[in-house]
């Protein structure tokens, strides 16, 4: 992988780095996400996501312990917050594409859990058709983090990260769980070259990032869903020969913008 793609995470946009994780306890929440803003208004701030989750219990949840808890997660992995990018981002392709929805929520979960975005590659590079079990994500946690996890919560976290890739679209199966491949719409893709221009990629840069290496698309595949992206006017996508020009007008405030070019 080419880390040089992906230089910085900045957090005044919504991005995380660091050792923390959601998965040592929890997965992705996709379900949870979704009833979450089918309730909440786009333009709604922090305060009335989390009202809807502890107060109004939108999710079911048995305990205020337990509202409390599902908030804090959701809050770490999607910030739940309309000032920050990719949230904005993220709830703004969500009204437009159903389908696209598990990778979009998947792109969101990655640029804020640094544990889920630096594993991805591994379930990428299993086959499609091929097992997919526990302990094979187990062992690959084990040999990428040496002595991070004790055995019981290596497992669990093996296990949560299994489950976040089912509900995305790499694996499919309960029990038995086989490498499929995910959903990937024009609108997935242009959330994914927007990660990536977050981060100060431009150009042809933008099409082999973090980002586009999740979708688990070849780079012509990628071009063909950023041409047709462009033509359905989610960005805007030119190619001549090697040069590469990618943008998205009117998507990113001037605020956005200059927070995507400097250091965070």
């Amino acid at each position: 992988m080419a880390e040089n793609n992906s230089p910085r995470f900045p957090g005044a946009l919504g991005f995380r780095d660091g050792t923390a994780s959601v998965h040592t306890s929890r997965t992705m929440m996709f379900s949870e996400l979704s009833l979450v803003l089918e309730h909440v208004g786009r333009k709604a701030k922090t305060d009335e996501y989390l009202a809807a989750v502890v107060e109004q219990n939108v999710l079911g949840k048995p305990t205020q312990t337990t509202r409390k808890r599902t908030a804090q997660r959701l809050v770490e992995l999607y910030s739940l917050d309309q000032t920050r990018a990719v949230f904005r981002l993220l709830r703004h392709f969500w009204a437009a594409d159903a389908a696209g929805r598990p990778m979009l929520a998947y792109l969101a979960a990655a640029a804020r859990d640094p544990l889920l975005r630096d594993s991805t590659p591994f379930v990428a590079a299993v086959p499609v058709g091929t097992g997919v079990n526990a302990a094979q994500v187990a062992g690959c946690l084990e040999e990428k983090y040496p002595g991070r996890f004790k055995p019981t919560t290596l497992l669990s976290t093996a296990q949560n990260l299994a489950s976040s890739w089912t509900q995305a679209g790499y694996l499919a199966g309960k029990v038995n769980k086989k490498r499929t491949r995910p959903v990937v719409t024009p609108v997935v893709v242009t959330f994914a070259l927007l990660l990536g221009y977050l981060c100060g990629l431009r150009g042809k840069m933008l099409l082999d990032t973090v980002w586009t290496r999740m979708l688990d698309r070849t780079r012509a595949e990628i071009t063909d869903l950023a041409t047709e992206a462009s033509k359905q006017g989610w960005m805007s996508f030119k190619a001549a020969g090697s040069v590469v020009e990618i943008t998205f007008p009117g998507l990113l405030s001037p605020q956005e913008e200059k927070a995507s070019h400097e250091p965070d």
